[in-house]
């Protein structure tokens, strides 16, 4: 009666298949960027809700003021300074700081102010630290900040601490 016709099915040559994925694999990771993410690594204090922020009247001799104007332009206790000066300038601050153990740098950074002018100035603070964390491994120890033991570098540490206060502008202030 009726007869059914057999039909072929086209195949599909798929032997390159494996190859074509493997080199748009290669493609895309050749072509695509891979951005490194830059910050600033600090360790916070801890969250304590029961603490209370406490205002405490500093002494003007143990402070130094690093400001970030809205058109990117430092300043070190209101007088404009470049870049370059600011690792410098925290250097000396520290040094000759009466209170060395209760110094405290204020940065206070315009919301308007370019985040690279910020993240350098971070840097340069940072650096000025470093400095002198290795000077004083030099002279003490006869060896550099990083091959200090850890107890060394604790002392070390602990004679010229990190002591950075930021502040904002609030609402529209500046």
């Amino acid at each position: 009666m009726f007869r059914r016709r057999k039909h072929s099915m086209p195949v599909l040559n798929t032997t390159s298949t494996a190859d074509i994925s493997f080199m748009l694999l290669i493609f895309f990771l050749v072509t695509t960027s891979m951005d490194i993410d830059k910050g600033l690594s600090r360790q916070l204090p801890p969250l304590d809700d029961e603490k209370e922020e406490q205002v405490i009247d500093m002494d003007k001799s143990n402070m130094i003021r690093l400001a970030v104007s809205a058109d990117n332009q430092l300043s070190i206790n209101d007088s404009v300074v470049s870049l370059q000066q600011v690792r410098q300038q925290v250097m000396d601050f520290v040094e000759r700081c009466p209170d060395r153990k209760q110094h405290v740098v204020s940065v206070e950074v315009a919301r308007e102010a370019n985040y690279n002018t910020y993240f350098n100035m971070q840097n340069e603070i940072v650096a000025a630290y470093r400095q002198l964390r290795e000077r004083r491994a030099q002279k003490l120890f006869g060896r550099s900040f990083a091959q200090c033991s850890e107890e060394q570098r604790d002392s070390l540490r602990a004679l010229y601490p990190q002591r950075i206060a930021e502040t904002y502008p609030k609402g529209g202030e500046e």
